[in-house]
C-alpha cells in the first residue's frame, strides 16, 4: 500500500471512529430520556407538603433546619430565626411534587459510583402521622446532565430524580432566612424621629396631618405626609443582604455605638417606640484620599435593631433614602386646601382685580364687570393656584419685605370656602432674575417662600380670557 492509500485510509478509519462515538453518545443521551421502567414517573413520596413539619439538609458539612410553626416555617438551624417563607414553601412543595425519573439499580452495591457514597446532599423530613423521620440521599448527577441520582433511606434502590431538584435543595441559610430587619407600619405611625450626624428632625401626627416640631417639641409647620410615609418605608423595607452578627454587644466595631442615622418610630397601640441604628460600611480603602469615592450603588450599611444583638448588612441605598433636611419633609404647599371646597377666588393686580364666583355647577365672573366664566379656564386657574409649591425658602424672619418686593406685592390670590371663609392671601413679590426665583409669602405667616418664577404665567392679567365664549362668536 502505497503512502497515498495509507493516509485515506487513516482519514476514513477516523471518521468512522467519530461518528461511531457521536452516535453511542447520542444514543446515551436519548436513552436517558425515554420512557421510564418501573416504577415508572411515580411520585418520590406519597404525602403533600401540608404533612411536612420538619426538614433539614445537610451540604458541604453544613446542615440548615426548618420547622413549621402552624402556618409559618422557623430556621432552627444553624440559628434560630424567622424563615423566608416564599422560597421554603416553595421548598417543600417542589420536593413533595418531586417525581422519579426510573430506578437504575434496584439493588445497588456500590453506592460511591453513584456520589450516594457519601452523598452529596441529605434531606431529612419529619411527616405528620408518620414515625420516624424520612431521608432522601442525593448523589451526582447523570452524565447527560439532566438527571441526578438519588436514594431514599427505606430502600436500597437507586433513583433518577430530576436534576433542578438538587438545584433546589442547594440553598444557603441565608437564602431560607427572613430578610426583614424590622417591622413597621407607615399607616400606624404617630411620631418619627430622624437623627443624624448634623441635625435631629421630630414628625408628629395630628389627626390625619403630619407636623414639624421644634427641638423644644412646640409644632411648626405643616409637614409633607407622604414624604414621611417614605422615610417610614425606607427603613421598613430594609433587607439583610448578610447576617455580619448574631450576638454581639459590641455595636462600635460597626460604627453603630455613634450611627449615621437613628430612626425611631413609635406606633398607634405599640407599648413602646421602635429605633433602628444605621452606619455606613467604611473600607480601608477608602481612607487613602485618593481612592474614589464610592457612588450609592456601591455603598453598603450596617444596621441594628435598638435593644437587639444582631447586625446585618443591607444595601447602601438607604443612606440617600435618610438624607434629609427638615425642608425635604415639609409640605411645601402654600394654601391647604380641596378643590370641591372652593366657592370663589380674587386674584389681584396693580392695574387689575379679577373675581371668580361658583354658582351651581358654573362660574362667573363678578369683577371688574359681571359676565358668564368658562368653567375650564377658571378650574384651571384654581387648580394653578392649588398646585403652587415652593422649592426653598428664603427666609423666615423677613427685617424688610420690600427687599423682596412684598412691601407692596405686585399680585395677590385670596380662595374663597363653601363656608364664605377666606383663606389667607398668596402675595407674590419681585422676580430675582439672575437667580431665576420669585418671592412669595402667606398673609398670616412672616416666611418668605422661593418658587419658581413660571408661576406668574398661570395668572391671567386679562379677565377676557377668562370669559364663556358667546355661541354666535364661534360659528363666527
Amino acid at each position: 500500500m502505497d503512502p497515498a492509500e495509507a493516509r485515506a485510509m487513516n482519514v476514513r478509519t477516523t471518521i468512522v471512529l467519530a461518528v461511531l462515538v457521536a452516535l453511542l453518545g447520542g444514543y446515551y443521551v436519548w436513552s436517558e430520556r425515554q420512557p421510564k421502567s418501573e416504577p415508572g414517573n411515580s411520585k418520590l413520596f406519597a404525602f403533600d407538603d401540608k404533612a411536612v413539619q420538619e426538614m433539614t439538609i445537610t451540604r458541604d458539612g453544613t446542615t440548615i433546619g426548618l420547622k413549621r410553626d402552624g402556618e409559618t416555617w422557623q430556621l432552627t438551624r444553624p440559628v434560630e430565626a424567622k424563615a423566608d417563607q416564599g422560597p421554603v414553601a416553595t421548598l417543600v412543595t417542589g420536593l413533595t411534587l418531586a417525581r422519579i425519573e426510573r430506578t437504575v439499580e434496584e439493588q445497588a452495591t456500590n453506592l460511591a459510583d453513584f456520589g450516594l457514597e457519601p452523598p452529596a446532599l441529605t434531606v431529612s423530613l419529619k411527616v405528620k402521622d408518620t414515625a420516624g423521620p424520612i431521608t432522601l440521599l442525593l448523589g451526582k448527577n447523570s452524565p447527560a446532565g439532566s438527571w441526578v441520582y438519588a436514594k431514599r433511606g427505606d430502600s436500597p434502590a437507586v433513583l433518577m430524580l430530576p436534576a433542578s431538584l438538587k438545584g433546589e435543595l442547594e440553598k444557603t441559610p441565608t437564602d431560607l432566612r427572613d430578610k426583614t430587619i424590622i417591622t413597621l407600619d407607615s399607616s400606624k405611625a404617630t411620631r418619627v424621629e430622624l437623627k443624624s450626624k448634623d441635625s435631629f428632625i421630630v414628625a408628629a401626627k395630628s389627626g390625619t396631618e403630619w407636623w414639624l416640631e421644634s427641638a423644644s417639641g412646640g409644632i411648626k409647620v405643616m409637614a409633607d405626609g407622604s414624604a414621611i410615609n417614605r422615610l417610614v418605608g425606607a427603613v421598613s423595607d430594609l433587607k439583610a443582604k448578610e447576617f455580619v452578627a448574631e450576638a454581639t454587644a459590641d455595636f462600635a466595631k460597626y460604627g453603630l455605638a455613634r450611627p449615621d442615622y437613628r430612626v425611631t418610630v413609635s406606633e398607634k397601640d405599640a407599648p413602646t417606640p421602635k429605633t433602628v441604628l444605621i452606619a455606613r460600611k467604611t473600607e480601608k480603602a477608602r481612607t487613602d484620599s485618593k481612592a474614589p469615592s464610592p457612588t450609592p450603588e456601591q455603598d453598603q450599611a450596617y444596621v441594628a435593631v435598638e435593644g437587639g444583638k444582631r447586625v446585618f448588612l443591607v444595601e447602601g441605598k438607604v443612606l440617600e433614602d435618610l438624607k434629609k433636611s427638615p425642608l425635604d419633609l415639609r409640605d411645601k404647599r402654600l394654601l391647604a386646601f380641596e378643590i370641591k371646597d372652593v366657592k370663589g377666588l380674587r386674584l389681584a393686580w396693580p392695574d387689575a382685580t379679577i373675581v371668580l364666583e361658583k354658582e351651581g355647577d358654573n362660574w362667573k365672573l363678578t369683577q371688574p364687570q359681571a359676565a358668564p366664566a368658562d368653567s375650564g379656564k377658571a378650574l384651571d386657574l384654581i387648580y394653578s393656584v392649588n398646585g403652587l409649591r415652593f422649592k426653598d425658602i428664603a427666609t423666615e424672619k423677613p427685617g424688610d419685605l420690600a427687599r423682596y418686593g412684598l412691601a407692596k406685592p405686585q399680585a395677590e390670590v385670596i380662595v374663597k370656602k363653601t363656608d364664605n371663609t377666606d383663606l389667607p392671601a398668596i402675595e407674590f413679590g419681585k422676580v430675582d432674575k439672575e437667580k431665576n426665583q420669585l418671592f412669595a409669602k402667606v398673609k398670616n405667616s412672616p416666611i418668605v417662600y422661593v418658587l419658581e418664577p413660571r408661576v406668574l404665567d398661570d395668572l391671567p392679567r386679562d379677565p377676557a380670557t377668562l370669559k364663556k365664549e358667546d355661541s354666535k362668536e364661534k360659528k363666527r
